[in-house]
């Protein structure tokens, strides 16, 4: 049986992780902080219903913490302080607010305050992300207060009042909820570990994807020279084989000829065609011999130029990265011609810089953007255009990624190497002929063109 809940022996950067740790704690921090800023009408009509006499007196006292609350919360944004701080202070000042109405309270009039501080903080250790600790600490304040309050007001049913009117409720589920913020911590902590783990994995199968298209390129380039040097053998070869045929036929009908008409050979005469005859056998066979060998190599291949569309290449590699662009919760939005823009190319060749330079763009953009792929027409030129509106990679980031390769066609030296595929995509664009541009800032994103001559 597969344990699907235990984690991979990967290792993450401690960084890494406590970065993810802190912005979820971030989230989680705001939702705790709004939550009890809006609860404060559900005081009012509680003050309202149980505490008439000081009902004025306590909405005074609140909207006072609300305006604390907010201000530390406002500030602590505003001077990016750590979560923990902010979230601790405003915490701690309504949790302070809510002990102190059930201590002071007539113990007839407590109930109600000790049921919603309990909802309060149930709700707050189920919904907030931090270490258990700091729940302890506050809940210990909390009894702290009720407890001290309680004993200076001089109750004269003493501890077992407080107990049976809403004490012992508030104390059994607020300690409750201290094991349930730890079990939160724990849980939370462990998916954030996995979802790293994941992203890791989707990065390295990306990766892993682009080198299996590499090894496919060079299969292809490999196989179209076979094809290549096979032909020109081939063509030798059939030239030669009919040469030899109408010479060997030459031959036999010479020798038929002269064994037909001469009836007066000598002995001597008949073994010398005897000879000749042989040594046509002889000549046929190294000939095919020479056939078989000849052939010629060439340093380097030339492109098999053909005349195709350009758009239905584009929706090719889109419709093969689909799956990948899926992984990382990328989209991709395909804004196509409806016709054909047709040009003389290397077909293969710009099947794989389509792959190398989107599958690269997939890799780098923000996860769960989306990128829109453009394909129009200007004057003489076909123009591909991959536009991303997310976070910016940075020009600099990309300059240093398309310029990597110091010579143009090492691609040996770059199949088992990561993050080149843009260089490599540039330097093939270049070597068929094209331009490929890029640009990324805050105003215009990830900006990617690839331009070539129509037909």
């Amino acid at each position: 049986m597969i344990n699907y809940y235990k984690i991979p022996n990967v290792k993450l950067a401690p960084e890494e992780l406590e970065k993810e740790i802190e912005k979820n704690g971030t989230f989680y921090a705001n939702v705790a902080v709004w939550t009890l800023l809006f609860s404060l009408p559900l005081f009012w009509v509680l003050d309202l219903l149980f505490s008439k006499p000081q009902w004025l007196n306590y909405m005074l006292l609140r909207i006072i913490c609300f305006g604390i609350s907010y201000f530390i919360f406002w500030f602590g944004n505003k001077s990016k302080w750590n979560y923990l701080v902010h979230l601790n202070l405003v915490v701690g000042i309504n949790l302070a607010l809510a002990s102190f109405s059930c201590g002071m309270l007539p113990i007839s009039e407590s109930l109600p305050y000790f049921m919603i501080a309990s909802v309060m903080v149930l709700l707050l250790n189920t919904t907030i992300f931090w270490r258990p600790i700091y729940s302890m600490m506050h809940v210990g304040g909390t009894y702290v207060i009720i407890i001290l309050l309680y004993s200076l007001t001089g109750r004269e049913d003493g501890y077992g009042g407080l107990v049976k009117n809403g004490g012992g409720a508030y104390f059994l589920i607020s300690a409750f909820s201290c094991l349930i913020a730890h079990n939160r911590y724990l849980i939370v902590k462990k998916e954030i570990q996995k979802n790293l783990i994941i992203k890791e994995s989707n990065k390295r199968l990306l990766e892993q994807n682009e080198l299996i298209n590499d090894q496919h390129q060079i299969i292809d380039q490999a196989n179209k020279r076979l094809k290549q040097l096979n032909d020109y053998r081939q063509n030798t070869l059939n030239i030669m084989i009919h040469d030899l045929k109408n010479f060997i036929g030459s031959n036999e009908i010479s020798l038929d000829l002269i064994n037909r008409t001469s009836t007066n050979l000598t002995v001597d005469q008949k073994e010398i065609l005897s000879y000749i005859s042989m040594g046509n056998d002889k000549l046929h066979y190294l000939s095919q011999k020479l056939a078989d060998s000849a052939g010629a190599d060439s340093d380097k291949v030339a492109f098999n130029i053909e005349v195709f569309d350009l758009v239905k290449e584009v929706e090719k590699a889109a419709i093969n990265l689909i799956d990948i662009a899926s992984i990382k919760q990328v989209g991709l939005q395909l804004n196509l011609l409806p016709t054909a823009l047709n040009v003389a190319l290397d077909k293969v060749f710009v099947q794989h810089i389509l792959f190398k330079l989107l599958s690269n763009i997939i890799r780098f953009v923000q996860t769960g953007s989306a990128i829109s792929i453009h394909a129009s027409q200007t004057d003489n030129h076909c123009t591909i255009e991959f536009l991303n509106k997310s976070t910016p990679i940075g020009i600099n980031t990309l300059n240093a990624y398309f310029n990597k390769l110091s010579t143009p066609n090492s691609y040996d030296a770059v199949t088992n190497q990561s993050g080149l595929g843009f260089a490599v995509a540039k330097n093939m664009v270049d070597e068929i002929g094209g331009e490929l541009s890029y640009n990324s800032n805050e105003t215009f994103g990830n900006y990617f063109k690839i331009k070539f001559k129509r037909a």
